[in-house]
């Protein structure tokens, strides 16, 4: 055994009980000895010593229950170290598992969020579409409604002016024959006028004068044209219509229209 290793040996746990039996070895022998010289005295029962009994401990065999202590200790050690590895490795493992599930929930929430939005655009969307939809159907009523008033109103004005002119028309008929009447009675009158100043001569009966009257405001002769007829008998009612000062004429301003440039036959 070199020097190492029994120092090894003496400062282990063993070396230190071997020198503390030693010890106790070279006590009893010294006592033993200081006993043999010593005048014995009477000790009583419960003051005797006790003996202890020393044995000699084989310094290999300490040795090799040190080294199975060692071997003992570095198993645990390792055993130990290999627990703290697997516990390590179990808790990077429960870390690792722990992050994946947090990554997954946060890709799930993350699609659950994209899928919300996505519904939420949709819904939007749709919500836009069908405003969009309401307000055309509104326009095409409003504009529908609008044609149907204005189509109604121009009815209602159609049927207005039809009555209107209906009306006018009437008025109108009316008021020609009120005219034509008032002119046939203006004409008799200024023919009337015009036989009576006619001078009455045998020659010119059964004979015939068409005469083309002109007159001005008032009944006033502007200009007599013969068209047709007797020259003579002619002659003497171109006379007879320019003998009185005025012809009798209508204040109807319609009436005298009609009787401004008339036509008339005189006869005898």
């Amino acid at each position: 055994m070199d020097k190492q290793a029994l120092k090894n040996a003496v400062m282990s746990s063993y070396g230190l009980s071997v020198l503390l039996h030693l010890g106790i070895v070279l006590f009893l022998v010294l006592s033993v000895r200081l006993t043999s010289h010593t005048p014995s005295v009477e000790l009583p029962v419960e003051a005797t010593p006790q003996i202890v009994k020393a044995t000699f401990i084989d310094p290999a065999v300490t040795q090799a229950q040190y080294d199975r202590e060692q071997a003992q200790k570095q198993a645990a050690e390792r055993a130990r170290q290999e627990r703290l590895r697997q516990e390590r490795a179990a808790a990077k493992k429960k870390r690792q598992e722990q992050a994946r599930k947090a990554a997954e929930a946060k890709q799930k929430r993350e699609a659950e969020a994209k899928v919300r939005q996505q519904k939420e655009l949709e819904r939007k969307a749709q919500a836009a579409l069908e405003r969009k939809r309401a307000a055309e159907a509104a326009e095409r009523k409003r504009r529908e409604a609008a044609q149907k008033e204005q189509a109604r109103k121009a009815e209602e004005q159609r049927k207005l002016e039809e009555a209107l002119a209906a009306e006018q028309a009437v008025i109108a008929e009316q008021q020609r024959q009120r005219v034509l009447t008032e002119k046939q009675r203006y004409s008799a009158l200024i023919k009337a006028t015009i036989q009576r100043n006619l001078i009455v001569n045998d020659a010119f009966r059964g004979k015939k004068c068409l005469l083309n009257i002109r007159l001005g405001i008032g009944g006033v002769v502007l200009k007599v044209d013969q068209l047709s007829g007797d020259e003579a008998l002619c002659r003497a009612a171109i006379a007879a219509v320019y003998k009185p000062s005025n012809l009798p004429v209508s204040r109807d301003p319609a009436v005298f229209a009609e009787l401004k440039n008339i036509n008339l036959t005189v006869e005898q």
